[in-house]
């Protein structure tokens, strides 16, 4: 998914069709209408951010290597917030975490973690794929966080309330895919 298009459709959820017409077909923003697109773009991250570390976690594997064991998490290509796994051979590897490493007894390992999106233009791409979260989760998250800066706090509250139902439809999705076994007693 663009980002441009979530920030299309959080237009629109907020009654700003004007801004939303202007930005799809590339015309002259006033002062106004780009502090509305920046503002909105800036609830966008947020809900990118919370969406990934709340929600619907985004998760990588990665091939490090160290002379020492040392891993900063700032030599990570993307954001860690949880590590998953760490293997060195295919096999697991027993590590510690600092706060700004992972140490572990390994020269080269692969990392499996989940990450925190990096901040987003507006001609960037979404982390998630329409497939993990749809447009319009998206968007009515972006459009609940802009009302409330925006003092709508009613409008924030209808956007919230379908923000809220779209993430208990994903949830609902990803646990229904779980195929648990029926309890077998001996």
């Amino acid at each position: 998914m663009k980002v441009k298009d979530i920030i299309v459709t959080a237009l629109k959820f907020v009654g700003r069709e004007d801004i939303s017409k202007k930005l799809l077909s590339d015309g002259e923003l006033t002062a106004e209408e780009t502090e509305v697109i920046d503002t909105l773009l800036y609830c966008f991250n947020s809900v990118e951010d919370e969406l990934a570390r709340c929600y619907i976690p985004l998760e990588t594997e990665e091939v490090m290597c160290s002379e020492n064991g040392v891993y900063a998490f700032a030599d990570f290509s993307l954001r860690p917030v949880k590590i998953i796994s760490v293997k060195s051979g295919g096999k697991s590897v027993k590590y510690s975490l600092t706060a700004q490493s992972l140490v572990c007894d390994s020269a080269e390992i692969t990392v499996g973690y989940g990450y925190a999106p990096l901040k987003k233009g507006i001609d960037d791409d979404s982390e998630f794929s329409s497939v993990l979260a749809s447009e319009r989760l998206v968007a009515a998250g972006a459009a609940s966080e802009y009302c409330l800066i925006d003092g709508e706090s009613k409008l924030a509250e209808v956007w919230e309330s379908v923000y809220r139902g779209e993430i208990d439809a994903v949830q609902r999705t990803r646990l229904s895919a779980l195929n648990l076994p029926p309890r077998r007693w001996v």
